[in-house]
C-alpha cells in the first residue's frame, strides 16, 4: 500500500511539475568552423559562439578548420561555417575543408547549417560567399538557417576594410548579427531534437 502511495506522488509530481523539469533535456552540439587569415572572421566567429552559448542546453565548439576532426562534424547537430571573402569567393582553404567532408550515405543530412563571412570592403562579395557556403551545405542535405533579422537573412556578415569600417575592430552592428545568428541556430537545434 505504501509503495502505491509513493508511485502516485511521483506520478503527480511529473504531471504537475512538467516533463521538461522532471527529466533533463539532452544537450545540443553546435560546431562553429571558420577560416581566418587576418583575425576578422575569427572575431565574428567568437561572437557567434557567444550567441550560441547564451542558450541553455547547448554545447558549443569554436574551431578553426585546421583543428576540426571528422568526428566533430558527425557529432554536431548544427554546423556554422565562416570564411573571409577572397576575390568574391569562399577562401580556398575553406572550400578544401568542405570538399573533405564525408559524402557517402549523407551523414550530415538533417543537421542545421548556417554561414557567416567578413569582407574587406562594401559590396565585395559577402552575400555571394554566404550563398556558396549554403549551397555546399545543401548538397549534404543540411537544413539551412539565416540570421535573426531581415538584414542577416543569409547569415552574419561584416565589412572590415572600407569607409567607416576601415582600420578598427568589428563594428557593433556586425557583432550583433553574429550573436543573433549563433543564438537562433542554437535555439533551433533544441527545437528540432
Amino acid at each position: 500500500m505504501r509503495g502505491i502511495g509513493i508511485f502516485i506522488i511521483l506520478f503527480l509530481l511529473i504531471v504537475f511539475v512538467g516533463q521538461e523539469n522532471a527529466f533533463p533535456q539532452e544537450t545540443s552540439n553546435v560546431l562553429i568552423a571558420y577560416y581566418s587569415k587576418s583575425g576578422n572572421t575569427a572575431a565574428l566567429a567568437q561572437n557567434i559562439a557567444e550567441g550560441a552559448k547564451s542558450v541553455e542546453g547547448v554545447s558549443v565548439k569554436l574551431l578553426a578548420i585546421d583543428q576540426i576532426k571528422q568526428t566533430d562534424l558527425l557529432q554536431a547537430d548544427a554546423i556554422i561555417l565562416g570564411s573571409p571573402v577572397y576575390n568574391a569567393n569562399v577562401a580556398p582553404p575553406m572550400q578544401e575543408f568542405i570538399n573533405s567532408w564525408p559524402f557517402e550515405n549523407r551523414p550530415l543530412e538533417g543537421k542545421i547549417g548556417a554561414a557567416f563571412t567578413t569582407g574587406g570592403g562594401i559590396s565585395i562579395g559577402e552575400e555571394g560567399v554566404m550563398l556558396s557556403l549554403i549551397q555546399s551545405m545543401l548538397i549534404h542535405g543540411m537544413i539551412i538557417m539565416g540570421g535573426d533579422t531581415t538584414e542577416s537573412a543569409f547569415g552574419a556578415s561584416a565589412i572590415t576594410g572600407e569607409g567607416p569600417f576601415q582600420d578598427k575592430a568589428l563594428d557593433p552592428i556586425f557583432l550583433a548579427k553574429g550573436f543573433g545568428l549563433g543564438k537562433r541556430v542554437a535555439e533551433w537545434t533544441l527545437k528540432l531534437q
